[in-house]
This record gives structure tokens, sequence and C-alpha cells, in this order.
């Protein structure tokens, strides 16, 4: 991403910070969903973590979105976030 994409990004996320969190938490979602299956396990996945996914984002301790959003820390806050999310081969 060069100079002028990564003042876009933080303009926006100033402009309006909650439609900047949406959009990171929905795009992480969906790349955690293909990561563990794509669409044949998407509503399993919805239903055993899309609370804890909504607590992780939301917990100011981690600063997920702040992370997500920077491509220097986005891939560490991603595997991250995967270990502390339910693995699907333990639900039953």
């Amino acid at each position: 991403m060069n100079f002028f994409e990564k003042l876009v990004v933080k303009t926006e996320s100033v402009v309006n910070p909650e439609q900047f969190k949406f959009d990171i938490m929905q795009d992480v979602q969906m790349e955690l969903i293909r990561r563990a299956g794509g669409d044949d396990i998407a509503g399993t996945w919805i239903d055993a973590n899309s609370a804890q996914f909504r607590q992780l984002m939301d917990d100011e301790r981690f600063n997920y979105i702040e992370r997500l959003g920077n491509e220097d820390t986005h891939d560490t806050a991603m595997e991250e976030i995967e270990k502390k999310l339910t693995p699907l081969n333990t639900i039953h």
C-alpha cells in the first residue's frame, strides 16, 4: 500500500470510525471463515464463534481493529484471533 492509499484509509477511519470498524470486522470474519473451510462451514463457524469474535473486536486491551487495519500488524493480529476462537473440529 503506497502512502496515498494509507492516507485515504486513515482519513476514512477518522471521518467515520464506526464504518471503518464495521468494514474491518466484516473483512476479517470473512477471511477467518475462508481459512476455516469456506462457505461449507460458514453457518457452523458463525454459530460457534460470532459472539466471541465480537467480544475480541470490542476488547480495547487487544486493539484488534487498529492492528487489523494496519498492514504491518494485520497478519499477527489475525493469527492471535484465530487461536482464541473455537476450532471447528471441537464442535459436535
